[in-house]
């Protein structure tokens, strides 16, 4: 079984040149996944923008999503109508409506071959029938057609519908055949080209890249989890979540399904195999990822008995409120915008985020700008989450304090090097890859990823290979140990 996610196994593509010197631009996009591409693709005619991605464009998170287009989320709707009301979850409804639209209409605008397919969407239940009872109530509600039926699928299920005007496609070449159009564009575009820093002077932003300085009037934050601390405090606004998933041979059926209960797990075909996907938890808890991923295996093999050719792992940004967060960052800032925290569903959000987002850059109205936007009001739950989850990061960060010369696994241990704490992973040929214990965002202690040999934060996400390089953020720095 290969760790690897399967949309990475096609794509190849020759990464365009890094920043070389200092510049100035009107817009700067910062992360060129789902949503900053998504953006970019709106202002393609604009001039002076930018747009740039501290690795390849849609190498990030984009790249371990499951790929689904699709209105059936879950209990998504239950959980923003006790949030806030059922106006605002008809809202959400009505915007992934809208972003699914978006999607078809780019993939036949511009002849885009990323292997979509028509599905049946399926959602069911393993076990809480009224919460799916629930899901139906909104749904007649908001006339949306359904059909009662059996799921055909040989997994747990008291009771299902579907409905069949959803999709699923190859996230991947969606992205990286927007990535030519927008080549041909007004937008610049560098890659590997990593922002360090964000700070507000006169007029302007200056953003510090290891490359060069740029000059921006307006930021664009599509990082996936945003990679500054102030303005904003957005480390306490956000929770993380880590979900597995594994793709196997097997016939396809077309259609895809998800379950509304407390313990979710997924399904979608892509070819000849399926994708099974699910088992998610807080970043804060189970940190022997292996034990989790082999939940997953467990659940698959019993119910599918096939072999596993490849499996991945991802993050899941959520907010406190159960709906994204898309546009400005505060009064103080209107001329610093944010796309993140897209509830596992980022496919949607992330087109639906480059519309607003385009538009609020340019000052023009957007129907879904008020129902995103930043400073919206605070409910109950949202404080309730908010309190729950800083209080579970902050045991989380001092327990990582209280690991420090516990020995992982038997090739990896922590010691402290020079007056500094050190992670060692001995790889299978004998050598020894060092680096730094602490992770450089906000000073949390990395525990070893043994499924994908990588350092990760449990506090906020960042992850780094076994010699300190940095491969996914807030971080944005390495943790090589000079």
């Amino acid at each position: 079984m290969e760790q690897k996610s399967v949309w990475l196994d096609e794509i190849k593509f020759k990464a365009k040149p890094s920043l070389k010197e200092d510049i100035n631009c009107d817009i700067l996009i910062i992360g060129g996944g789902i949503a900053g591409i998504s953006t970019a693709l709106e202002l393609k005619d604009e001039d002076g923008v930018v747009l740039i991605d501290k690795g390849k464009i849609g190498y990030g998170v984009t790249s371990h999503t499951t790929g689904k287009l699709t209105y059936l989320q879950g209990s998504i709707y239950d959980d923003i109508e006790k949030a806030h009301n059922f106006k605002t979850a008809s809202r959400y409804l009505e915007s992934q409506l809208y972003a699914i639209k978006m999607a078809l209409d780019n993939i036949k605008k511009y002849g885009i071959k990323c292997d979509l397919e028509k599905n049946n969407s399926y959602l069911f239940a393993a076990y809480d029938v009224d919460k799916l009872d629930k899901m139906k109530k909104f749904l007649k509600k908001t006339k949306i057609k359904y059909e009662e039926c059996d799921l055909p699928v040989n997994i747990p299920n008291i009771n299902a519908i579907k409905v069949n005007d959803t999709f699923v496609f190859h996230p991947l070449k969606y992205i990286t055949s927007l990535r030519e159009i927008i080549i041909k564009s007004k937008v610049q575009i560098y890659e590997n080209t990593r922002a360090t820093s964000i700070s507000f002077e006169k007029d302007y932003y200056k953003v510090t890249t290891l490359e060069g300085n740029i000059k921006a009037k307006k930021i664009i934050i599509c990082t996936h989890y945003p990679f500054f601390v102030i303005p904003g405090l957005m480390p306490l606004r956000l929770s993380l979540e880590k979900s597995y998933a594994l793709l196997s041979p097997y016939k396809n059926e077309k259609f895809n399904a998800i379950n509304v209960d407390d313990e979710v797990y997924s399904v979608r075909f892509y070819k000849d195999n399926i994708i099974v996907g699910g088992f998610s938890h807080p970043l804060y808890k189970n940190i022997n990822y292996k034990k989790e991923e082999d939940k997953l295996i467990y659940f698959y093999k019993k119910y599918f008995n096939k072999d596993i050719e490849m499996a991945w792992q991802t993050h899941d940004l959520t907010s406190h409120d159960y709906l994204p967060m898309i546009g400005r960052l505060n009064k103080n800032h209107p001329n610093l915008l944010i796309a993140t925290a897209f509830n596992k569903w980022g496919m949607t959000n992330g087109i639906l985020a480059g519309k607003i987002l385009a538009d609020l850059a340019l000052n023009k109205q957007n129907k879904y700008a008020d129902l995103f936007r930043l400073d919206r009001p605070i409910s109950f739950t949202k404080v309730t989450n908010f309190i729950t989850n800083n209080f579970m990061v902050g045991k989380t960060y001092i327990g990582t304090k209280l690991i420090k010369n516990k020995d992982f696994y038997k090739n990896v241990h922590i010691e402290m090097i020079d007056g500094k704490c050190s992670g060692i992973y001995n790889d299978e040929n004998g050598e020894k890859h060092i680096v730094s214990n602490t992770c450089p965002h906000l000073k949390c202690s990395l525990i070893f990823n043994k499924l994908d040999k990588t350092w990760d934060c449990p506090c906020h996400g960042s992850r780094f290979d076994i010699d300190g390089n940095l491969l996914e953020g807030p971080s944005v720095f390495d943790i090589k140990l000079k």
